[in-house]
């Protein structure tokens, strides 16, 4: 698969943030998203474009020891400000599943550039030399204090600005630095010549840490949220990366619908994929060709999303409330939808606290009552392979890939069904499935009814089509739109709901085209709840 930018708008806003500070305009970058969303390669892209007016230090982090990731730190400051040594940019290993670490830089490398430091930025050497006594002394919470506050002695040096970007800075947690994110915050509230660029796969902590420590006076983050690809890009990347192969535009769309538009899980599929038709000397893509790439990855233990998925449920085992969390992730994957429901299948012991450990780290959500798992991976590997290895019984492998393969005949089979109505049937059908349950989108929450009656009306001189669904004394209006809603379409979907009788207890639009920045003002001011893709592939998790 070639490197291809799948989220070119973020990059534009990326690169003016670089340009403006490189104007004297700081506002602090933090990127957040699951695994696999793209943040490195953003940030190694903005890397690779960096101007010459300033100075770059780019360290990410892994698991590893404190010594190793604070020499790589030291090795990365002293090449920054060498004007004949670029700072390396070392890649992800290719383990997605643990990330254990990329060895650390020897001794004699790191004196290599002191020396060669030592004429033309002595003042910064000098600082780096002290940091070495304690290293040696196994005092890395002083000697990470120590680094950072080399870094202005290096500016002053330079007479250049300073862009400072830690690739999955929760590590510093993890790693064991005292106070790290403390001192991280005082840096970014005082260190006004450097522009801190963070990025986390933990979302949900890492939003609390900004919130919490790193948030301070002249220290504000924007927050960029990298999740599932625009719909239309995947599907424009996945048929370049197909391309040769027959059979193309029937697999594409439910590639997506399966994997999510994650560009990691894609290209881990996609690759496999490849392999195997090389081997098998075939253009066709066929069902056998299908279900033996998504066994390969997914469903052997060797496979690397399934690594991927063991390394997630392993965390969860070690932390407290984990064998609970496990339980209830399982559940939660397999249609509980509510607390009350996990409860009546596993009982109530524990359960708030495994509930909160699910939400911390990331692997359920919570929307209004309702849970979901929002990784569509973690989703069907929990289903099939998980649970069948927890089953107590003996499951050879012959039986737990017969159960994985008969979940991807059933989710193609449905997806299959549904993509043969239209977009207005599909939302009704959906309708009709609510249960009564309270939930939480579009930073709106609502309960949603169970509906006897959904009726169709279209518009005579525009292509909208609107819902008019009742139940239970609940009378819905919704528009259903496949394209992008603009400011018209809401001004139309009012006068509707305006003209219905009884009025409408709620006015919904539902798209999965997007809406226009006016358009979605315009909504909010009329009360109006505006559903978008991600809400309805949470909805379709939940209702089918």
């Amino acid at each position: 698969m070639t490197q291809t930018n799948l989220r070119p708008e973020l990059a534009q806003r990326l690169r003016q943030r670089l340009e403006a500070f490189g104007e004297g305009f700081r506002h602090n970058l933090a990127l957040i998203g699951p695994m696999g969303s793209g943040k490195t390669f953003q940030l190694l892209e903005l890397f690779a474009q960096r101007t010459s007016g300033l100075l770059f230090i780019y360290c990410p982090l892994y698991r590893e020891s404190c010594r190793s990731f604070l020499l790589r730190l030291l090795c990365q400051i002293l090449q920054a400000g060498l004007p004949d040594t670029p700072p390396s940019t070392p890649r992800r290993p290719d383990d997605i599943a643990a990330r254990t670490g990329i060895g650390e830089p020897s001794l004699p490398v790191i004196e290599t550039l002191l020396r060669r430091a030592e004429d033309l930025l002595p003042n910064t050497a000098a600082a780096i030399r002290a940091i070495e006594p304690l290293l040696a002394r196994r005092l890395y919470g002083e000697a990470f204090n120590r680094a950072l506050d080399a870094i202005p002695t290096l500016i002053e040096e330079r007479h250049q600005s300073c862009v400072l970007i830690l690739d999955e800075f929760l590590f510093l947690e993890e790693l064991g630095l005292v106070h790290a994110f403390h001192e991280l915050g005082k840096r970014v509230m005082t260190q006004t010549s450097t522009l801190f660029i963070l990025s986390s796969s933990a979302p949900y902590r890492a939003r609390a840490i900004l919130r919490e420590r790193l948030q301070l006076l002249f220290g504000q983050f924007e927050l960029f949220s990298l999740e599932t690809l625009e719909l239309r890009s995947a599907s424009a990347w996945l048929q370049q990366g197909l391309r040769g192969l027959r059979g193309v535009n029937t697999i594409n769309p439910f590639l997506i619908r399966w994997l999510g538009a994650y560009p990691l899980y894609l290209t881990v599929f996609l690759k496999r994929l490849k392999e195997l038709a090389a081997l098998r000397k075939t253009t066709e893509l066929n069902e056998t060709l299908f279900f033996q790439t998504a066994w390969d990855v997914l469903g052997r233990a060797d496979g690397a999303l399934h690594q991927w998925c063991t390394s997630r449920v392993e965390a969860l085992a070690h932390a407290r409330h984990g064998a609970r969390a496990i339980e209830s992730l399982l559940q939660i994957a397999s249609g509980a939808r509510t607390t009350t429901e996990i409860g009546r299948r596993i009982g109530r012991a524990d359960l708030p606290g495994a509930l909160q450990l699910l939400v911390e780290q990331d692997a359920v959500q919570r929307k209004g009552t309702c849970w979901v798992v929002p990784d569509p991976i973690l989703r069907c590997w929990m289903t099939t392979i998980l649970a069948s290895q927890r089953t107590g019984a003996l499951c050879d492998e012959g039986d737990i890939r017969s159960r994985f393969e008969q979940y991807l005949t059933e989710t193609w089979t449905q997806w299959l069904q549904t993509t043969q109505l239209s977009f207005p049937e599909q939302v009704t059908r959906l309708l009709s499935n609510f249960r009564d349950d309270t939930i939480s989108l579009d930073s709106k929450t609502g309960r949603l009814p169970r509906f006897q009656t959904i009726t169709t009306q279209r518009a005579e001189d525009r292509p909208d089509v609107y819902l008019v669904a009742e139940g239970e004394g609940k009378r819905w209006c919704c528009s259903v739109q496949d394209g992008v809603v603009d400011e018209t379409a809401i001004t139309n979907f009012d006068l509707f709901c305006r003209r219905q009788t009884p009025k409408p207890s709620r006015k919904v639009v539902i798209t999965r085209g997007g809406v226009d920045q006016n358009a979605r003002l315009l909504a909010k001011a009329n009360n109006m709840w505006v559903w978008q893709a991600e809400d309805l592939d949470i909805l379709v998790h939940l209702y089918g």
